[in-house]
Parts: structure tokens; sequence; C-alpha cells
């Protein structure tokens, strides 16, 4: 059949195109080796401050001797039963300046326990449980309940911004404090022990924690995808050579792309932004001044990284998959559906070195906790030196393109 005879000719010349063959081969491979190492992981160092005032001492009184104390230790148990791997326990005397710190600088949440937590647990343990047989001190004593719960006896200061980091918190601290209370024989849960302060009030939803890096994404898609075949359509058109043989300058074509594929990612930003909140009622609660200051300086790195790959393509085709070779794993190391920090330590220079990954950290602090220029400074900086860079090498590339057509 001739079918076979076209299907052969086209394998030919895709095959003897060595870059062509190299991301046929390449490509799959690299995704999944890059999707498996990006989410087999688990949250790794959260940042939790401890403020743990507890005497460590239980008041009870007994059938036998009267009143006597019980050295305990319930909250020095609970800190040791955290895991190590998870948490990265900082310290504190200051139960206000804890809170506070919650929030700011990694700060994940804040655990305060009371000068009377050991004993509030041991007596609400026996009110709920009964007397218990113990030895104390070379006899055997029943300790009976004394006195009323007062109710959750430690208060956690939660960042709730993240829902995924918020549950792996909640799960490490319901562990530790299960561990606790079986020491005591407890008939308690570990939601009976906390007071849990969110910071706002339990507001943020996945769909609200992923929406900046989705629309980041999207924009990564359209922008690389769009401004790469458009650069390498009028190279190889000859459009492109007319333009600088013309009195043009470089860096003016440069700039004039730029200008214009800037705007067609803006006005395609604000329909993300607009459809994301009218329809799914996406939490904005920032500067929509900074959310577009971002997404300013990110369509201008992608559009650099796009001149870029139009460098090395050949025609739309080789410009469309090399933008695909990029764009894939931006948005499986970026943090937009698994947190960088659940990351393996091979995986994350990937990250550092996409702009995906900046503009979804900025845009997340600025929509869903209302940060301003102080918080998100290293992002636009980051994004803005990119940008730069990325400028300067698209004036040198489009010069190279113009009389390579």
């Amino acid at each position: 059949m001739k079918s076979f005879v076209v299907m052969r000719n086209v394998l030919l010349r895709t095959f003897r195109d060595v870059r062509t063959l190299a991301l046929i081969l390449l490509m799959p491979l690299f995704f999944v080796l890059l999707y498996g190492n990006s989410f087999s992981g688990s949250y790794r160092g959260l940042d939790v401050v401890i403020v743990n005032q507890d005497n460590g001492l239980a008041s009870v009184p007994t059938a036998e001797v009267g009143r006597i104390t019980l050295a305990v230790e319930l909250a020095d148990a609970f800190v040791a039963g955290l895991d190590p791997g998870t948490f990265d326990v900082i310290e504190s005397d200051d139960p206000e300046a804890a809170r506070s710190q919650v929030g700011k600088n990694g700060i994940r949440a804040a655990i305060v326990f009371p000068n009377y937590f050991s004993n509030a647990v041991v007596n609400e343990t026996l009110r709920r449980g009964g007397g218990r047989i113990v030895e104390y001190e070379g006899q055997t004593v029943t300790l009976q309940p004394s006195g009323t719960f007062q109710g959750p006896s430690a208060t956690l200061v939660l960042d709730d911004s993240n829902p995924m980091a918020t549950d792996a918190i909640l799960r490490g601290f319901n562990l530790a404090l299960t561990d606790v209370l079986a020491t005591q024989q407890a008939a308690l849960e570990p939601e009976n022990l906390l007071d849990i302060d969110p910071l706002y009030d339990g507001e943020v939803r996945v769909l609200d924690y992923t929406a900046p890096g989705i629309i980041g994404f999207a924009l990564t898609l359209i922008t690389l995808l769009l401004t790469s075949m458009a650069v390498v359509r009028e190279r190889t058109g000859g459009t492109l050579t007319r333009i600088l043989i013309a009195p043009v300058r470089p860096w003016e074509a440069t700039f004039g792309y730029t200008l214009a594929f800037t705007a067609i990612a803006f006005l395609q930003a604000g329909e993300l932004f607009l459809a994301s909140i009218l329809i799914f009622d996406i939490r904005f609660v920032g500067s929509p001044g900074l959310v577009a200051l971002i997404i300013v300086l990110f369509t201008i790195s992608l559009q650099g990284i796009a001149t870029l790959i139009s460098t090395i393509a050949r025609n739309e085709a080789q410009a469309m998959q090399f933008a695909l070779f990029l764009i894939i794993p931006s948005i499986l190391v970026s943090g937009v559906f698994w947190p960088l920090e659940t990351m393996p330590p091979t995986i994350r220079p990937l990250a550092y070195a996409s702009p995906l990954m900046y503009a979804n950290t900025g845009l997340r602090k600025v929509m869903l906790a209302g940060k301003g220029l102080p918080e998100v400074g290293f992002e636009i900086a980051v994004l803005g030196g990119i940008a730069v860079f990325m400028l300067l090498l698209s004036v040198f590339s489009m010069r190279r393109q113009a009389y390579t057509a």
C-alpha cells in the first residue's frame, strides 16, 4: 500500500533530525522520572515553634495516702515524640512572640503548653476512666480524679494557607499526642487537648491553594508556545530579516516583540483571574498591583526563554516540542500541585531554576495571605533578574536569527 510508503518517508525524515529524535526518545523517560521523584516524597523540615511551660507535675488524690505529686512530663514527651524528619522544632519562652511568628519566615505553627498541662491531662484521664492503681514510693496506691476538666489545655496556632501542609502538621501532632495519651491509658482523643487557632479560619481551600500555580502554568503554556512558534514563523518566512534590515536595531525589535506578547499575556492573565474569581470564588485578598507586577515580570521571563527556544528550533514543530519539554517539568517541580518541601533534594535545583516556582510562590503570598511588597520582595527580585537576563539574551538571539533564516 502507498500509505506504508508515505509512513516510511515520514519516519525517515523525522528520525534523520537528531534533535527531534532525541526529544522522541528521551522526553517520555525524563517526564516519568521527574514525576516519580516529585510526587513520591512527604513533608520534611516543617518549622514549628514550641513554648513548653509545662512543669511536668500532676497533683492527684489517692485513696490510701491523700494527695500526691507525680512527675509525668507529658509536654516533654510530646516534643520527644515528634518526627524529627517532618518537624524542625524551634523552642521559645514567649507565647505571644511564638504566636506572632506563625506565617512568617516559614514558620508553619506554634504550640503553647501551659504550666498545668500534665496535671490537666492526668486528672481528666482519671475523671473519664476512673481510678488507676500505680506504684508510689514503694507502695501501691489508687489514683482518683480531682476537679473538672477546663477544656483543651494546649493552644495550637496554625498557618492554614497551605491545606496539604496543614494536614501534615495535624497528623504529626496527633500521632505524638496519641503516644503521650497511651502512656496514661487515657480515654482522651488528641483533639480534646488542642485548641486550634487557624490564621485564616480554615477558609483556604485546596482549590484556592492551587489556583495561583494553575494560572501561572496556563500563562507558561500559552506564552512559550505562542512566542516561540511566532518568532520561528517570522524567521523562516523572512519577516524577521526584513525587520532587522530596516533601520531597526536588534534591541528595538526585541522590545517590540516583548511588548506585544506581554500585552497578550496580560490580557490572558486578566481573563484567567476574572474567570477564577467570578466562577470559582478563588480567594484573593491582596494587592492587584502586586499581582500585576508579578505577572508582567513572569511573562517577560517566559518570552526571553521562548526566544531562545526559537533560536535552536528549525521549524514550528520543533519549537513546540522544545517548549513542551520545558513546560511539563515546570508544573511538576514548581510547587503547583505538590509543595517544594516534599521533593527530594536532587529535584529541588530544577525548581529553583523555574520562573514558575517564584511566580507561584509570590502569587500565593499575595492572593491567599494578603502579603505586601516586603514579603514578596525576594520573588519579585528573582523574577526581575530573570527577566532582565532573558531580555539581554533575546537581543543577541534576535541578531543571530535574522541572519540564519
